[in-house]
């Protein structure tokens, strides 16, 4: 496969194939998500995100790059879940930029549309914490760029991607101390490996290598707090001239983990809080809310401390 003679039909089957891959290693991300609550849903949340970005394209026979990616953002954006889905949904929207008005793609055009997903994906999350997935895409991106300026194939860029992002998911624990604390590397860097790893397998037509399992916290090792974490909030907004920057700064004022993100017509918002009802209340100030989930995250961080000491028992 000659450069620059990458389409839109190979980035739907890299991103399926990507899916496949993600689907198996749910349980084994689950039980690394310790950050920024030990709520074990990392994995299926980033699952459903890439599941509703391929279902989004699962019937486009186009070969437009520009018309997949486009699609598949905005099914991300739709099915995006939990705060690592909803920053794989700005990755993939960050793709679809670096693919806007093309038919068909070169790998230093990927190069190109990895670091829109790094800039959009840093831009999305209030307080970026290194040695995170943003960490992750990041480096995978100076990667990607680092071999297309040398004239690589699709084919070598992704090898080089799918190294980058494996070393770098090694460093996490290093970079963030609640990782090491608990003697893991962070799940949602991890889920991205995985994801690049699928794309890799199509790309390069070589059937998903297993891979080392990964390290499941240890309970002995989590010595976070077992309750105050509040409620998980998602929602969309629907809506004109929606004010995005307006919402992301009064929704930081009541909570953490804040990501607003979308255009000015239809917006995903997700955010940790004790007092769910109060945002709900604001949003719907702005827009009309669906797709609304409540998630009481102090029960979800009592069942996976529960799941690991029974491990640590056995």
């Amino acid at each position: 496969m000659e450069d620059n003679k990458y389409d839109g039909q190979l980035l739907k089957q890299a991103l399926q194939t990507a899916e496949r891959f993600l689907e198996k290693r749910i349980d084994e991300l689950n039980a690394l998500n310790v950050f920024p609550v030990p709520d074990g849903d990392t994995g299926i949340n980033m699952y459903l995100t890439m599941q509703a970005a391929t279902a989004a394209v699962e019937n486009v026979t186009t070969s437009s790059a520009a018309e997949v990616s486009a699609k598949v953002a905005r099914g991300a954006l739709l099915g995006a879940r939990g705060n690592s889905g909803v920053i794989l949904s700005q990755i993939l929207r960050g793709i679809a930029k670096g693919m806007e008005m093309k038919d068909r793609f070169s790998s230093r055009d990927f190069a190109q549309a990895l670091h829109h997903a790094s800039d959009i994906a840093y831009r999305s999350v209030t307080g970026p914490v290194e040695g995170t997935i943003i960490t992750v895409i990041r480096e995978a991106a100076d990667a990607a760029t680092r071999q297309a300026e040398r004239g690589a194939n699709l084919r070598q860029t992704m090898t080089a991607v799918v190294t980058q992002a494996r070393q770098t998911v090694e460093r996490t624990p290093e970079l963030l101390p609640r990782l090491k604390e608990a003697g893991v590397v962070d799940a949602g860097g991890k889920g991205l490996c995985y994801v690049f790893q699928g794309m890799k397998s199509f790309i390069c037509r070589k059937a998903p290598q297993p891979g080392e399992p990964g390290r499941a916290a240890s309970q002995a090792k989590l010595a976070f707090p077992s309750t105050g974490y509040g409620f998980d909030i998602q929602f969309l907004v629907e809506g004109d001239n929606l004010p995005l920057d307006e919402m992301r700064a009064a929704i930081s004022g009541m909570g953490d983990s804040v990501l607003v993100v979308g255009d000015e017509h239809l917006a995903r918002v997700h955010v940790h809080s004790q007092q769910p009802q109060a945002i709900l209340d604001y949003a719907a100030t702005r827009g009309s809310l669906k797709d609304v989930a409540l998630e009481n995250m102090d029960e979800q961080a009592a069942k996976f401390r529960a799941a690991h000491q029974g491990k640590d028992n056995s």
